[in-house]
């Protein structure tokens, strides 16, 4: 199915029915094969909607990259959601969520209502380290399509190095906002001469599927703030466990950039200081969550259901989604009008390389933590060639990564 990018003049608009499941149909699979964190997730999408189905063009979902990075909450999930929406509006949204989250936090959920030890430190399987150099070499690939659209000046090529040391050398989760808006200030400034239609990119067309007000959008951005807010003394004044769950799991949504590892070290804290969780629930937990595909915020179904039972794993996953879901469904209106002003378009030209720069960073700190043999180096090989040049979908490359891995695994080579 190869679709023109949304809103474009020749699109002939399906119904939304049509498109609802067009949606369904192409996020059904993602959930089940999405190994390898956030970075590796953006790849799948990128090869998934902008290569195959074209529902956007390059430059369009690298703005899409770059929003999600500076917002609060899971990138990837967030540019799941705006994907969804741009195809189908709202709705179209939740269900790219609903399909995307299902596979990783029901097995989650069901872990932490009694399979504490599915998967203890010992038990990886053997076809996970041949999925591992697969998701860096869809990462690379995501970073060299987007990055030659990007990327085409010395100005842009410096910008796309300072994000890539940036994400290299900085684990902080201030660090990606920052050097983004950085990006965007320099060109700001070093181009702010240029006529505004040279700075136009080529997925300016609107998204005509979006379907949400600005009027929308501020009520949306409103409910963000007023439950971050009033959570926090209406924990205090009632003191009751489920009230305290879904605070603490919203608190962290909220404030969480970029999402990931990042939110692991304020998750330990909530949960194991109040004694929700013990220390050891907690690593025995992201243990089966690290052999799992999806987003990593699944990790609340498990952390919630040990807390708190079916209640609690509910609180739990619905409280630390939701501020993400809130905030990119309430900027994608405005963000919609705003870009079309001539001193947007020029900052983006950096914050777009920046992006792309964090991008080819993470390649590398990937590559770093798979640390793969000569084996795994192969795998990685195969599938860059495989997806890069011979145009393979990821999925089906993904699965022959997991054979492959599994293979030299009984050969003694992993």
């Amino acid at each position: 199915m190869n679709d023109l990018p949304a809103g474009s003049p020749t699109d002939s608009t399906p119904s939304l029915a049509r498109r609802l499941a067009e949606v369904a149909w192409a996020f059904l699979p993602l959930g089940w094969i999405a190994f390898g964190g956030p970075q590796a997730h953006i790849a799948l999408l990128q090869e998934r909607f902008v290569a195959r189905r074209r529902w956007l063009d390059e430059e369009r979902f690298v703005e899409l990259l770059g929003l999600g990075q500076g917002l609060p909450g899971p990138t990837s999930t967030q540019i799941v959601v705006a994907v969804g929406a741009a195809r189908a509006g709202p709705l179209g949204g939740l269900v790219a969520l609903f399909l995307f989250l299902l596979p990783a936090a029901t097995i989650m959920a069901l872990a932490g209502l009694g399979m504490t030890r599915f998967l203890s430190e010992g038990d990886r399987p053997a076809w996970l380290d041949g999925v591992q150099p697969a998701t860096v070499a869809l990462v690379a690939v995501a970073a060299w399509r987007l990055g030659i659209v990007v990327v085409n000046t010395r100005l842009t090529m410096g910008l796309m190095l300072l994000g890539a040391v940036v994400a290299i050398l900085v684990r902080q989760p201030w660090a990606f906002p920052a050097v983004l808006a950085a990006g965007g200030i320099v060109t700001g400034f070093a181009l702010r001469e240029q006529r505004p239609d040279s700075t136009q990119a080529s997925g300016g067309v609107p998204l005509r599927n979006l379907g949400i007000s600005p009027l929308a959008g501020f009520l949306l951005l409103a409910l963000f703030f007023i439950l971050l807010v009033g959570l926090i003394p209406a924990r205090l004044i009632f003191q009751h466990q489920s009230l305290e769950l879904f605070e603490s799991f919203y608190r962290t949504g909220s404030l969480i950039f970029g999402g990931g590892q990042v939110v692991l070290p304020m998750l330990l804290t909530e949960v194991v200081e109040p004694g929700w969780v013990t220390e050891e629930q907690f690593l025995d937990g992201f243990a089966l969550m690290l052999a799992l595909p999806g987003p990593l915020f699944s990790f609340s179904a498990y952390l919630g259901a040990v807390a708190g039972g079916v209640p609690g794993l509910l609180l739990a996953f619905v409280g630390l989604f939701l501020p993400g879901v809130l905030i990119i469904y309430a900027v994608l209106p405005f963000w919609e009008r705003v870009r079309q002003y001539p001193w947007v378009r020029i900052a983006l030209v950096g914050v777009n390389a920046t992006a792309i720069g964090l991008v080819v960073g993470v390649v590398f700190l990937l590559w770093e933590r798979a640390d793969p043999n000569a084996a795994g180096a192969v795998i990685g090989l195969l599938a860059f060639g495989s997806v890069m040049f011979f145009r393979l979908p990821a999925p089906l490359v993904i699965v022959g990564a997991g054979i492959l891995g599994w293979l030299f695994g009984l050969l003694g080579l992993l």
